[in-house]
């Protein structure tokens, strides 16, 4: 049979009657538990709450819309003056560059000019030069008679050079000679067969 487990409650203990049925304040704290000491994971979680850094709070930007001011005018006068010194300075920056190109062309045609003189001057050199080896060899060969004996020669080239082109002259005569011979003879020829052919055809 299953036996019968009977529960004793603890009672409450029983506090002595006042005159007045009333606890005055020392009795309700002498009566009332005291709360036990806090455990030491509590200690360290409220030592930890403690250290934590509060988060900040973010801030709240309050923007302003400006309406767009006209500018100073004495501001957009330098302005402008600063604007118009940077175009002055590059402007005188190409003028210089210009300068240095005209004078780089002067320059080019002076060096130019030089090397046609010097051309010229070796030319010339070079017929002296030219002249001289032509006047050393006339020097040098036994049968040259000199400046007398160069007219003569010059003068004897000239003659001979002249019987040559009459002789040229009087070949070209002789041929035209010929040939009008020759057309004259082909055209009696052709006249004696014409007068034989009419006597046969009478």
């Amino acid at each position: 049979m299953p036996s019968h487990h009977h529960h004793h409650y603890p009672t409450s203990p029983k506090l002595p009657p006042s005159s007045d049925d009333e606890f005055s304040f020392s009795e309700v704290q002498s009566t009332t538990p005291s709360r036990p000491p806090p455990s030491s994971r509590q200690q360290s979680q409220s030592q930890y709450q403690q250290h934590q850094p509060s988060k900040p709070k973010t801030p709240t930007t309050t923007h302003h819309h400006h309406a767009p001011s006209s500018p100073d005018p004495e501001t957009r006068e330098a302005t402008l003056q600063k604007e118009l010194q940077g175009v002055r300075a590059i402007n005188t920056a190409i003028e210089g560059i210009i300068t240095t190109l005209e004078r780089a062309k002067g320059n080019m045609t002076t060096v130019s000019q030089t090397v046609t003189n010097a051309s010229t001057l070796l030319n010339t050199w070079t017929r002296i030069l030219s002249q001289t080896e032509h006047n050393q060899r006339l020097i040098l060969n036994p049968n040259w008679k000199g400046a007398s004996g160069d007219i003569a020669d010059m003068e004897q080239e000239a003659m001979l050079k002249q019987q040559e082109e009459e002789r040229r002259a009087r070949e070209a005569e002789r041929r035209r000679e010929e040939a009008r011979r020759k057309a004259e003879e082909e055209e009696r020829k052709r006249a004696a067969g014409t007068v034989s052919a009419a006597h046969v055809l009478r």
